[in-house]
């Protein structure tokens, strides 16, 4: 089927809220192969972000599959690409917007950071700040930041802060961390368990009043 086709396909589609506003999951090619229909049913999902890209030229060999299926069963959907922090913008850039339609998408994207910078710290801000940019630019919004609680303190502190963070943290206390950042979603595992996902999945939970419609993308 052409791509055109395919995407328009996919955004015929009913969005829904199901399940919990409030939880969700991030799955991609380690999860295989997704019962959508049995993920739908399950109440604790919410919300689903979706592995599309990493580094320069890595697609995730599950992530059309696993966004036409969560698009047909009404959950809604987002997309994240793995940022390397050593790799210039402009390439990474190119890799995710060469396979994500914004307008297949119904909530804000995720940067997923959590590779050491080596070196120069200043460097890796720059291109950090420049594939934002791009990403905004793509989606008219700003993404959220996926990192640890660890490795935001550390090397993110004080940047970044015209942006949401999400922030992992596999405990039963939320993050904390030492600045007063617009922390709004907390991934609170790595080894969840959903109806129609083999294994383990990553879960998640808004903070405070938070839920999916503050991260949904305005579509004009």
């Amino acid at each position: 089927m052409p791509l055109t086709a395919e995407l328009g396909k996919i955004q015929s589609r009913p969005v829904r809220h199901i399940g919990n506003s409030f939880t969700g999951i991030d799955v991609s090619h380690y999860q295989g192969y997704i019962d959508w229909k049995q993920v739908a049913a399950d109440n604790r999902v919410g919300f689903v972000y979706l592995k599309a890209t990493e580094n320069v030229g890595l697609v995730d060999n599950t992530y059309r599959r696993n966004l036409e299926g969560a698009r047909a069963e009404g959950i809604p959907v987002g997309v994240y690409h793995f940022f390397n922090s050593m790799s210039a913008a402009a390439a990474q850039l190119q890799n995710f917007c060469s396979v994500v339609d914004p307008r297949t998408q119904d909530l804000i994207p995720i940067v997923d950071v959590e590779t050491p910078p080596r070196g120069d710290i200043a460097g890796f801000h720059s291109r950090l700040r420049a594939f934002i940019e791009g990403v905004e630019k793509h989606f008219g919004c700003k993404p959220l930041i996926y990192t640890g609680m660890n490795f935001y303190n550390k090397y993110l502190q004080g940047k970044f802060t015209d942006c949401p963070f999400m922030f992992a943290r596999y405990a039963e206390e939320a993050p904390t961390v030492n600045d007063d950042v617009h922390f709004i979603i907390w991934q609170f595992t790595a080894s969840g368990s959903i109806n129609g996902i083999r294994g383990n999945v990553d879960r998640s939970r808004f903070m405070d009043n938070y839920s999916v419609k503050d991260i949904m993308i305005r579509h004009k």
